[in-house]
């Protein structure tokens, strides 16, 4: 018998309930066996260096990952073997990194910085806020008064990223990878010791199912949200921002079972990750709120009127995307200006059919300019200490 998989909230079950455990073994088997052993399990390379870091003086152990960062392991005198284990790891590039294929990820990413933003936003991100995987920030109320703050580091992430060459070893696309790596393993012993954590209930936080997840919606999902929106994609593009992709998640310290190698494996893991947990609740409608209301701060837009209109428009085009049924259960407002969606989309289909039309001026700000702008590029610093915890 065919065993239809679960979408975001259609489950009457709970998450990691015995129900959705046995429909997920019915059409998954053992994989489903994997995933729910890897919601135990954290990054063991990063949290053996934080546990480390914290015998040592305050501000001894950033410094010694910044120089190890910038000027490579052997230049820390007396590297504690924590270190050396973690470089060992990062130096090694893996075989399957190819340097020429992932450049068409960054001329992509960087000519649609502001529909990408529009689409992590829109639709990723709401997404990544389901339960059980939105816990790590719902528990850490702080977060939620820095969305700002949040979206800026994030951007700045993506600048660095998608830069071109910005993941070699000497860029700052993977000295952000490995300071965000970091700042994962601080959040998860920051949360274990504050003793409101359930591992029975959660599993760990920031575990590796999750971020495995979290990968996929802010690769896949980002791509498919833009697919939705009008923006096409010739095979080679999707195929090297994945590969991108794939390449920040080992720098992550995702177990490479989890990292998904295709269009496929994404959707595999999508189809085991919703059908477990992954619901819409009251820390989901929290955090969308937070992020649909912190907008216009994050686009520096002061009148009001327009931040109305952006924070509208985000809904409308949110509403889209994710469709009635999800954006209901996230709390999200009638769909009142759900005409404002549709012709954002017609701009967007017309642009990329017609780009000639399309200002000089706009094509630069709807793409690096954008990414540049708004991750407050020369404000944001690369790093000064371990980011508290997860980003966006």
């Amino acid at each position: 018998m065919k065993v239809e998989p679960f979408t975001p909230g259609t489950s009457p079950f709970p998450p990691l309930s015995p129900e959705r455990i046995a429909a997920a073994k019915a059409r998954h088997g053992e994989a489903v066996d994997r995933y729910l052993e890897c919601l135990h399990i954290g990054d063991p390379l990063a949290d053996a260096l934080t546990l480390c870091f914290d015998t040592l003086p305050p501000g001894g152990g950033m410094k010694m990952l910044n120089l190890a960062l910038e000027e490579g392991i052997g230049a820390v005198k007396d590297a504690p073997d924590e270190l050396r284990a973690l470089f060992a790891e990062l130096d090694r590039v893996p075989l399957w990194v190819d340097w020429d294929r992932m450049r068409h990820a960054s001329a992509k990413i960087c000519r649609n910085g502001f529909l990408v933003a529009l689409s992590f936003a829109a639709y990723a991100l709401p997404h990544s806020y389901l339960a059980n995987g939105n816990k790590p920030l719902a528990f850490t109320a702080e977060l939620l008064n820095a969305t700002p703050l949040r979206f800026a580091r994030t951007a700045r992430f993506v600048v660095e990223t998608f830069y071109p060459q910005g993941l070699r070893r000497d860029a700052d696309g993977f000295k952000w990878a490995v300071l965000m790596r970091m700042m994962h393993a601080r959040a998860r012993r920051q949360l274990l010791q504050s003793g409101q954590w359930d591992c029975a209930v959660y599993g760990l936080p920031i575990n590796q199912a999750h971020m495995a997840m979290n990968t996929v919606f802010f690769s896949f999902y980002v791509l498919k949200g833009m697919q939705r929106m009008g923006v096409r994609f010739t095979a080679q593009e999707v195929e090297s921002i994945l590969l991108t992709w794939r390449y920040v998640g080992y720098l992550f310290g995702i177990h490479p079972e989890m990292v998904y190698t295709s269009e496929y494996e994404a959707q595999r893991l999508l189809d085991i990750g919703f059908s477990l947990e992954f619901d819409p609740d009251e820390d989901s409608r929290r955090l969308c709120q937070s992020m649909m209301e912190a907008g216009p701060a994050f686009l520096k837009i002061d009148d009001p009127r327009l931040a109305q209109w952006e924070i509208n428009l985000v809904y409308a085009m949110s509403r889209h995307l994710l469709g009635d049924g999800l954006a209901d259960q996230l709390g999200f407002p009638p769909a009142r200006h759900r005409w404002l969606g549709h012709a954002f989309m017609a701009c967007v289909h017309g642009s990329e059919w017609l780009p000639f039309l399309v200002p000089a001026a706009v094509r630069n700000f709807m793409g690096m300019e954008f990414w540049l702008d708004m991750s407050d590029y020369d404000s944001v610093p690369l790093a000064e200490h371990t980011p508290s915890g997860p980003p966006a």
